[in-house]
């Protein structure tokens, strides 16, 4: 049997801790790495010295995907332990440091904001702040982590892709324990959020709510005795916290069809955000936006909306208003 410890690591955002994982196997494994702030790094320290390890003890971080409070400390943590390997997903190095796809990340937010019904000067911000809020400045990814890869250093656990909340989520499944790190990807009793990364040049965008619901289903297949999540307490009902977000997605799906409808049946998708969040929106409208923009995808999807295109800004009709 493994041993899995559970680190509660501090961030400044509203979901509150971040969780790290330390898992006693063949290699010494930390899984996810924190926000990079002070008290983070002491509650990594403190928690380790708990377990009787520090952090030159560690062999290998893998890191589910590449959001600032799960990668945050890598750089901070290889200081220390220059030694000590980092494993994500294929991707995730790319989005973290590629210079060229950096700066297409920015060009293609612009236009996407653009679309949605942003003024030049929103959009202009909130596609550089995107682009520098994920950075990795030393890290190096050691070994890239793909759909049914076995884990280095962890022979019985095999990697699942599970994307949506970011493009490069990775979760880990141990068969012969029922064991499952998640990530974000589920979390007990509150939305992780479906957030967009830039595309490689060339491609189109991803529709992050339809993957998620996918591998959502995908999920439900796995016998899970303990699911291990990025954010709250361990799941010990996979099942049930599944059940609970296609729930909560679907409310979402009904809030922004009664905007549309609010709207005699057509808007813009920042005209909708405006309506639905009107207290908020301003504070936070980068994650209202993928939050709406997801949720429109879904709505397209299931052929309930159309979506044409007025003077370079997307407006959504609702079919048979």
């Amino acid at each position: 049997m493994h041993r899995v410890e559970k680190l509660e690591l501090t961030t400044n955002f509203p979901i509150g801790p971040v969780n790290s994982y330390v898992v006693f196997g063949e290699k010494l494994t930390l899984i996810d790495a924190g926000l990079k702030n002070k008290q983070g790094w002491d509650d990594l320290n403190n928690g380790l010295h708990r377990l009787g390890i520090q952090l030159t003890d560690l062999e290998q971080i893998i890191i589910t995907h590449h959001h600032n409070d799960h990668t945050g400390l890598v750089d901070w943590i290889l200081e220390k332990n220059p030694a000590i390997k980092i494993l994500a997903h294929k991707d995730t190095e790319m989005i973290l440091q590629d210079d060229s796809y950096l700066q297409w990340s920015a060009e293609f937010f612009y236009n996407l904001f653009l679309e949605f019904g942003l003024t030049k000067d929103a959009a202009t911000k909130w596609a550089f702040r995107k682009r520098s809020r994920d950075y990795f400045q030393m890290a190096k990814v050691d070994e890239v982590l793909g759909e049914g890869d076995i884990v280095p250093g962890l022979p019985t656990f095999q990697v699942i892709e599970t994307l949506g909340h970011s493009q490069d989520h990775i979760s880990l499944y141990c068969a012969d324990e029922q064991l499952f790190f998640c990530g974000d990807h589920i979390i007990k009793g509150l939305h992780g959020g479906m957030f967009f990364d830039a595309p490689k040049p060339g491609s189109e965008r991803a529709k992050p709510l339809l993957q998620y619901l996918n591998d959502l289903e995908k999920c439900r297949k796995l016998p899970a005795k303990l699911t291990f999540s990025g954010h709250g307490p361990i799941i010990d009902d996979l099942n049930g916290a599944i059940d609970w977000h296609r729930s909560n997605i679907e409310k979402r799906v009904t809030r922004v069809i009664q905007t549309l409808k609010n709207a005699n049946g057509l808007a813009t998708g920042f005209e909708i955000i405006q309506d639905m969040y009107r207290e908020r929106y301003e504070k936070g409208i980068i994650t209202f936006l993928f939050e709406v923009l997801s949720v429109l995808d879904l709505l397209e999807e299931r052929k309930m909306i159309t979506v044409e295109k007025q003077n370079g800004v997307l407006k959504y009709r609702l079919v048979n208003s």
